[in-house]
């Protein structure tokens, strides 16, 4: 008999309700291989990183404030992913002369060949990954994608409290005539 796994049986016996423990999950087994993989294809900056390196590739001289606000991060955390990466002479960071609060964001030649690195790995990761969805007959990627678009138009907060509104709002019954 074939032995079953506990976690995907788990994740099934609890539904829906508990997406985000199947989404937690996806993410660390392609994390836990994109860390793996990048190492082997040379690359030296972490899979969490990467996007901030890709993003900077494409956008010279990108106000710090400006990276964060489209990955979605927080402001702390791409300053201290952009200052290892200076660290590491990946990237050169100047002040702003508009505005001197503004820290403008490049890569340098060594972090041009890094940034291109990432982006040969990036695209065959969409390949490998596009393989998985026609395998499961789902874009995943546009499927969550279209998910976040969703939750940004009516969050899941407020979803969840009509739900329970819904749950406690009594039932009322049609008043039965006396004659």
């Amino acid at each position: 008999m074939k032995q079953r796994n506990p976690k995907t049986d788990f994740a099934d016996e609890l539904g829906v309700g508990y997406m985000n423990l199947v989404v937690r999950r996806v993410g660390q087994l392609i994390a836990s291989t994109g860390d793996g993989y990048m190492r082997e294809c040379g690359i030296t900056v972490p899979a969490t990183s990467t996007a901030i390196l890709s993003y900077i590739q494409l956008h010279d001289a990108a106000p710090l404030a400006q990276i964060a606000y489209s990955l979605g991060y927080t402001h702390q955390a791409v300053a201290k992913v952009v200052d290892m990466f200076e660290a590491n002479g990946l990237v050169h960071v100047k002040v702003s002369d508009e505005d001197m609060r503004m820290r403008l964001v490049s890569l340098t030649r060594k972090g041009q060949r890094e940034a291109d690195l990432v982006k040969a790995a990036a695209e065959r990761a969409a390949r490998a990954l596009t393989e998985v969805f026609d395998e499961i007959g789902v874009d995943l990627f546009q499927a969550l994608r279209d998910f976040e678009r969703a939750l940004e138009r009516r969050p899941l907060a407020g979803r969840l409290r009509e739900k329970e509104q819904a749950d406690v709002t009594p039932k009322r019954r049609p008043r039965q005539r006396r004659d």
